[in-house]
């Protein structure tokens, strides 16, 4: 799976259905969000893909999907938050 960043604004729609979104994607995909507008994403779509699935509960929201699996990260976050970063590379050292 890989792991995205999901950035939005929420225009003239704040309630964007973002389980709904999840939900739409393929199986075992995840989120893990971190304010209403910034979220992490873990999927087997494309970014394509992606975006072009959120366009259907965005509403007028601007957005953006950004591929950030290969990234470095640090920083300090609670625990939960680096067990859904890190989830990703220990299936990827498992494979």
């Amino acid at each position: 799976m890989k792991r995205y960043l999901l950035v939005f604004d929420d225009g003239s729609n704040p309630d964007v259905d973002l389980s709904s979104f999840v939900e739409s994607l393929d199986n075992g995909a995840e989120m893990y969000t971190l304010d209403g507008h910034v979220c992490f994403l873990k999927s087997d779509l494309s970014v394509s893909d992606l975006a072009g699935r959120f366009l259907k509960f965005a509403g007028s929201s601007l957005f953006f999907i950004a591929d950030v699996t290969s990234s470095d990260y640090e920083g300090r976050m609670v625990g939960r938050f680096w067990d859904f970063m890190k989830q990703h590379s220990l299936e990827s050292a498992a494979e």
